[in-house]
Formats: C-alpha cells, structure tokens, sequence
C-alpha cells in the first residue's frame, strides 16, 4: 500500500495545454510492482506568445498489482519567448503550463483494459485558467510482438474549462470565459523497437465535441528514443495539434519540437 499512498500524496503537488499527450508518458510495464521516470526536455515552439524557447519537466509513477494499474503522471515547463512583431525585444521568462493526471485501468481480459482518468492543468500562453477533465471508456490492444504494438482507446470525456481573453487595448477588459463540454476521446497508440537502443512511438487523438461535430480537436505526436543506458535515453519529438473551435482567439494550429533526456527507475 505504500507505493498507492505516495502516489495519492503526489498528485495534489503536480496538479496546477490544450491536448495532453498521456499515452507518451506510459510506461506500460508487464511485470508486478511499481515504476517510475523522470524527464528534461530542451525545446523550440510557435504559438500564441510568438517563437519560444522551453525547458520542461515531467515525471511519471505506476502501480501494477495484478489486474488493476495506477498511473500518475505530471508536467511543469517554463518558457522563454521574443514576439514575432518585436524582433528586438529582450526576452521575457514564464512558467506558462503544468498538468497532473490520475488514471486507473483494469485489464478485463489479456486485449482488454476499462480506464478512469481525472486531469488538472492550466496554460498561460493559450490563457486557459483551468481546465478539468474526467473520462472513462475501453482500451483495446490491436497488436502486441516483441517489436510493435498497438493500442485503440475510445472514452466519454466531460471537459470544464475557465479561459480569459485579453484585450490588448488600454481601454479594454479581460473578459472571462466558462465552458462545459461532453466530449468522445479517441486515440491510436503505436510503438515500434528497430534495435535494442532504438526506438519510435506514435500517438494520434481525436477529440470531437459529442453535441456539435464540426467542433473538434487532433493531437499527433511521434517520438524517436535512442537509449544510451539501461536507465538513460535520449528523445526528439514532435507534436501538432488542431482545434477547430478554441474557445478564445488563439492559433487553430500550433506545433512543438522538443529534445531531452529521460531516466527511469
């Protein structure tokens, strides 16, 4: 029951971006007992604030006992950015997102897994003050080899979001935004191992608004890990997200390529 209560004692800690990747911070571990893993990334983004600069952290901690799997996953990034109308101006430092994810999954039979997710985060580039998420539904395993695998996942998302846009005129207010949505959260998970160092991910969701489906959001994400130790691995990845419908006036299309360093225990 320890490793349970340090996981229930850590979330409230990690708890405070418009799609969060968490099929990438799985660990997905087939053996009994609990894991863990730490990372540093070193990356270059274009969004709302302009061409960026960010150093971020994240980590994740599972528990396996038997049929039931706990996941906890968190992420903190700070960033410094120049505006693209301001070539010249200094640089301006920001922590401007985290997140804190709790996931519980049962595995039904050996291709079959029900999961319950909560999510908490917040971004200041995108000026999401926070947004709360909780969901359930089925995975499924397509594919499982020494080499590949391959995971579909379907879940009911209800999704609370409070944003606020700011206008740049003096004279102007900062009108604040609430938002209540019920939403299908589909995703395509696969992973491929070329050589024992080498290693490239895949994770795609689909995210449509279950009353207005024109109302949508795609998240890509493909990761290439190089391990350099048993316990330490190189990353690249490269991510690209599409809302149809944000809630305030920022990019429908926003990308992020980022480098770091990932170590697990």
């Amino acid at each position: 029951m320890k490793p349970l209560l340090i996981l229930l004692l850590l979330f409230p800690l990690i708890c405070r971006a418009q799609v969060v990747n968490t099929e990438k911070l799985r660990l997905d571990k087939q053996e009994k007992g609990f894991y863990g893993e730490g990372n540093l990334d070193l990356g270059l983004a274009r969004n709302r604030a302009g061409q960026t600069v960010r150093l971020g952290t994240s980590a994740r901690l599972e528990l396996l006992r038997g049929a039931h799997r706990w996941i906890l996953l968190g992420a903190y990034n700070l960033t410094q950015f120049n505006k693209v109308d301001e070539p010249g101006s200094a640089p301006k430092n920001f922590a401007d997102n985290g997140f804190g994810h709790l996931r519980y999954n049962y595995r039904a039979k050996e291709w079959l897994a029900w999961e319950v997710f909560t999510q908490a985060q917040y971004d200041k580039i995108q000026q999401i003050d926070l947004r709360l998420l909780a969901g359930t539904g089925p995975r499924l395993r397509i594919v499982r080899t020494d080499s590949a695998q391959l995971y579909f996942g379907a879940l009911y998302m209800f999704e609370h979001e409070e944003s606020r846009n700011e206008f740049e005129e003096p004279e102007a207010f900062t009108e604040r935004l609430i938002l209540d949505d019920h939403r299908l959260s589909t995703y395509l998970s696969a992973g491929f191992r070329f050589t024992s160092y080498l290693a490239v991910n895949h994770i795609t969701y689909f995210q449509p608004n279950l009353s207005n489906l024109s109302d949508f959001r795609i998240s890509s994400e493909t990761t290439l890990s190089i391990k350099l130790t048993d316990r330490l691995s190189l990353r690249t990845y490269f991510q690209l997200i599409y809302d149809t419908r944000p809630l305030i006036p920022v990019p429908n299309t926003m990308y992020t390529l980022n480098n770091g360093l990932s170590l697990v225990w």
